[in-house]
């Protein structure tokens, strides 16, 4: 299983660079850290970083897709604001060697549509699923399931996690990415009991070295 880092801060992806293979941001992620996509872009080093586009989507992804040194993702929803079909969308930049990520994604007949049309990855929002009381995990895993036997290229990527039992859910499901908010891995990466031991072979050592 792969981790992506879903955030747009400069710092994370710096901080995180060792385990991650990848981001993902969207307006809401870039709105509240306030970053600058082609910045945040800089730090990936080249690892695949998907950006959402909206509006006019051939317009931005156009757009997007000639930042210089990156390796962009297009973001498309399956559906539009107004509930029609995104599906000619992601038909048309695969075409053009654009790789999309197909975003809000909430059940295995969705994912059949957007790997159809072309899709490098379908996101599947598990936590928004888990919210409202569903079965995220046996989500996951039909749709890693599908993807094997339809021998595609298509990865399968859990978003909108909430907590680390998400992330462990999604591993068990058999994930390809699990794209992780910050504050996520700094839980996934602190435990007591690792504190309270590296803090007493330290302790250990000093009187160790003071006999």
């Amino acid at each position: 299983m792969k981790i992506f880092l879903d955030s747009s801060k400069v710092s994370e992806a710096k901080k995180w660079m060792p385990v991650i293979e990848g981001a993902t941001t969207n307006p809401s992620i870039l709105l509240k850290d306030g970053s600058n996509i082609e910045e945040f872009i800089s730090v990936m080093e080249g690892k695949p970083v998907s950006v959402e586009a909206c509006g006019d989507f051939l317009t931005d992804a156009r757009k997007y897709s000639k930042i210089p040194d990156a390796a962009i993702v297009i973001k498309v929803p399956l559906l539009n604001p107004e509930g029609g079909s995104n599906l000619s969308i992601i038909e048309e930049l695969t075409k053009e060697g654009i790789q999309v990520n197909c975003t809000a994604l909430f059940s295995l007949s969705q994912v059949i549509l957007a790997t159809a049309a072309g899709s490098r990855y379908v996101s599947l929002f598990a936590g928004r699923v888990d919210d409202e009381g569903g079965n995220y995990a046996s989500m996951i895993e039909d749709c890693r399931n599908y993807l094997e036997e339809d021998a595609s290229d298509t990865e399968l990527i859990v978003g909108s996690i909430r907590t680390i039992g998400n992330v462990l859910d999604s591993v068990r499901a058999g994930a390809h990415i699990v794209t992780i908010p910050p504050n996520i891995l700094e839980k996934m990466l602190m435990h007591r009991y690792s504190l309270d031991t590296v803090r007493q072979f330290e302790e250990d050592s000093k009187k160790l070295n003071a006999r």
